[in-house]
């Protein structure tokens, strides 16, 4: 039977992640990209689906096997769900690259964070024949449908899909935001390579051995916040919250836990603890369930204020909770809308911490306000909450977010190939600011990394808490010397 849509999950974790990429980065399966093909194959189309990054494979090796496959449509996606990452971009520009080559005739079309914030430059740049603004599940159905009668373009404007049609660029408009997510079908997970995920290291310190199997899920679309620096409402053209029914949450773990035998699990939300009412109906379900999960998930200090349920998460196997904290000074925080004050901050963490929650303490340096005496604060706070984990971050001017716009107002340099906006890419290339070059952005992150990670107070509750193990995988990731093309020409 042919095959009316291929998804593509491209591979760009070499390029992301040097040489932490064979060992130490997680895999993580494509929950979004994965929701999209399950809607469509309900829809009564033939779907497969290609997870280039669990394969390794490169952008050659992809654009053979699409060949293979001869696809009605080939769509290629360049992000998470939930996810303001563009770092997939670049694989997903190399692999349209290789593909072109190959002259197969195969239409394309691109989804996702970079697609919905600039259109028009992947149908130019790109070469795609079609582009979506914004979520893909009725647009993709509605362009299949033309296709499958016959039409190489459609007969018809589709709210969200942009045509290129030789030179000439014809726009949409964003479909409406869907609506209902218990209507959503269930990640179809006998369309992934289960074998092949696997679980961030910090998230299994405890069990380094047993980074596998792994699965990731959601439990709500969106983020209500509209931080200045994030580039996670792109797809959605802007801030907001849909959540799943904890039954409808609960079944799918069910389905992970009988099925594949997963207890690594992630859930993918922007913020998982918005609404405590349901987060708790979810751990109750579980608790009921008896499962024995470790789960990590993203939360807002905000939203983190009740003891009984912080508990009730841990008892449900949430062992990792991550706050993105970004600065350690209040000015440099406001000016981002990230206006989490100081005792909010520590009051989420005391509960947290009293919860045996394990915590990662995400960081950015090189805000618009930060100087090196703000960025040296923020270090030195991570370092007194010494949290189990810390992820260190630049300021990128991802595409579509207002510190893109402020950037190219005034004139500051911005990566010119996707590349650019990796955090661990050679390539990387912060946003500067007016007290702060991208070089020294970028020299003060790495040398916080290692100096977080040396900390002694750091290492002996480590091996205290997780073993002299999770001390060596440490000094195992710090062994990998990330290279920074700006550093050698600064």
């Amino acid at each position: 039977m042919a095959l009316d849509l291929l998804l593509v999950y491209p591979n760009n974790r070499a390029r992301a992640y040097g040489s932490l990429a064979a060992e130490i980065a997680a895999v993580t399966p494509p929950v979004g990209l994965g929701l999209i093909a399950a809607y469509v194959r309900k829809q009564g189309f033939s779907v497969q689906l290609l997870d280039a990054d669990a394969e390794n494979f490169t952008a050659e090796q992809v654009a053979d096997e699409v060949v293979r496959r001869k696809p009605l449509l080939m769509l290629m996606a360049t992000d998470q769900l939930n996810s303001g990452d563009v770092t997939k971009m670049a694989a997903a520009s190399d692999c349209m690259t290789a593909l072109r080559k190959r002259n197969s005739g195969i239409l394309t079309v691109m989804e996702g964070v970079s697609p919905s914030a600039y259109p028009e430059r992947m149908l130019r740049e790109e070469n795609a024949d079609f582009a979506i603004q914004g979520e893909a599940y009725l647009p993709l159905v509605e362009l299949l449908t033309e296709l499958k009668a016959g039409k190489r373009l459609p007969s018809k404007p589709i709210e969200g899909i942009w045509v290129r049609e030789g030179s000439k660029i014809v726009e949409s408009r964003r479909p409406p935001l869907w609506k209902v997510p218990d209507e959503l079908p269930m990640t179809p997970w006998d369309l992934l390579p289960m074998d092949k995920y696997r679980a961030h290291h910090w998230h299994c310190f405890d069990r380094l051995d047993r980074r596998q199997p792994y699965a990731a899920i959601w439990t709500n679309l969106g983020c209500p916040y509209d931080c200045s620096f994030c580039s996670v409402n792109i797809v959605f053209g802007r801030p907001n919250y849909r959540a799943r029914t904890a039954e409808n949450v609960v079944e799918e773990i069910d389905l992970l836990v009988k099925k594949y035998r997963i207890s690594n699990l992630r859930i993918v939300d922007n913020i998982f603890t918005v609404q405590p009412d349901l987060v708790e109906k979810l751990c109750d379900l579980i608790i009921a369930r008896g499962c024995d999960l470790n789960i990590w998930a993203y939360a807002r200090v905000e939203t983190v204020k009740d003891a009984n349920l912080v508990k009730k998460m841990r008892k449900a196997g949430v062992r990792w909770l991550a706050y993105g904290i970004e600065a350690g000074d209040s000015t440099v925080r406001q000016a981002v809308s990230k206006g989490s004050t100081q005792n909010v901050i520590d009051r989420a963490i005391e509960l947290t911490k009293q919860a045996d929650i394990n915590i990662v303490g995400n960081f950015i340096f090189g805000l618009p306000e930060d100087t090196h005496e703000t960025m040296q604060a923020t270090l030195d706070m991570a370092k007194r909450y010494n949290f189990e984990y810390a992820n260190f971050y630049f300021a990128m001017a991802y595409p579509g977010t207002e510190l893109h716009d402020l950037a190219r107002k005034e004139g500051i340099a911005l990566p010119d190939t996707w590349a650019g906006y990796g955090q661990y890419s050679e390539d990387a290339l912060p946003m500067a600011t007016k007290h702060l070059s991208a070089a020294d952005i970028v020299r003060f992150r790495d040398r916080a990394f290692v100096e977080y990670n040396q900390s002694p107070a750091y290492r002996k509750m480590m091996e205290k808490k997780f073993g002299p193990e999770s001390v060596a995988y440490i000094d195992k990731i710090l062994s990998h010397k990330i290279r920074r093309k700006i550093l050698e020409t600064a």
